[in-house]
This record gives structure tokens, sequence and C-alpha cells, in this order.
């Protein structure tokens, strides 16, 4: 059943997947990981979570995100990467505060983990964020976000964008 509303597109200076890649994606994930903490894992989840929108209308122009065929796409892509529900989990958590369904995330827990330079050096400690999932494991927050942006770069993989 397909829903009857109208798809509006408004022109933000971010007109493609490409677009929203390069200005939004990239820097927010590089931010992250090169600045770990709760606000730039928000901003990078956030990122990467909503890119299956953009997604969704660069194949489905004009095509409402309301309804079985959209929930079975957004449902396929969390099958296909469980790390983009973890990643909707903080986005929305950070979004609304409040969820409204059961999130497989529970929260963030930050680490100061020592990292050696060399055979000997301690360099100073690094934040590392560790999402806690509902079964009481932990989940390397960074390693979950490069898990979905590769997942994102295989489907995209015509495309020929950046790393973050």
């Amino acid at each position: 059943m397909s829903s009857n509303r109208v798809v509006t597109y408004i022109d933000i200076g971010l007109n493609s997947v490409e677009d929203y890649w390069s200005s939004l994606l990239v820097p927010d994930v590089k931010t992250f990981q090169s600045q770990p903490s709760p606000a730039s894992l928000f901003n990078a989840s956030l990122a990467v979570w909503h890119l299956h929108d953009w997604t969704w209308h660069e194949r489905y122009p004009n095509e409402s995100s309301r309804g079985r065929k959209f929930d079975n796409y957004r449902a396929r892509l969390l099958s296909d990467c469980p790390q983009l529900g973890w990643l909707r989990d903080v986005a929305d958590a950070g979004k609304h505060r409040g969820l409204g369904r059961l999130p497989e995330v529970k929260g963030a827990e930050p680490k100061k983990i020592g990292r050696f330079r060399g055979t000997l050096a301690l360099t100073e400690n690094t934040l590392t964020l560790y999402l806690v999932l509902n079964d009481g494991s932990h989940a390397d927050a960074d390693i979950a976000v490069r898990t979905a942006v590769a997942f994102w770069q295989q489907q995209f993989k015509d495309k020929n964008l950046p790393t973050p």
C-alpha cells in the first residue's frame, strides 16, 4: 500500500547522496574519530543513519518514506548491517531523548585507553566510547561507525565516495 503524501525537496545546497556524504557524513565521522565525545558520536550517528533517507529518495524520487515499501527497505538495511540499528538508536536518543520503541542500545560508556607508540613509549590515554547493548555486551562505537560507513560504501561502490 503506497502513501498519497506529496514529497517536497528543499534546496539547502545538498541535493544528492554525494553532497550529503561529502558535506555531512565525512566531516562528522572524521570529527568523531579524532575527538570522540558524546556530541561527536551523536553527530556521526545522525549522519550515518540518516543516509538511508537520502538513499531512499535518490533511488525512489518523489516517493514517500512512509509505508510498507519504505519499511521493508529500512528493515533490510538493519538486517544487512546491525550497526546501523545501533547508530539509529544513538541518533534517535540524541534527538528525542525518550524512545517509544525498544532500542538495541542501552547507553554509551567512555573509557580511557592507553596507546603505545613504538615498543615502550606510552602516549596519553585516549577516550574510547563503547555502546552498551541490551544483552549487556559492549561494542566499540568507532568500529560500529566504521562498519556502517563501509556498508554504505559497498552500497555506493559505483560512486567513488571519499573515505572519512
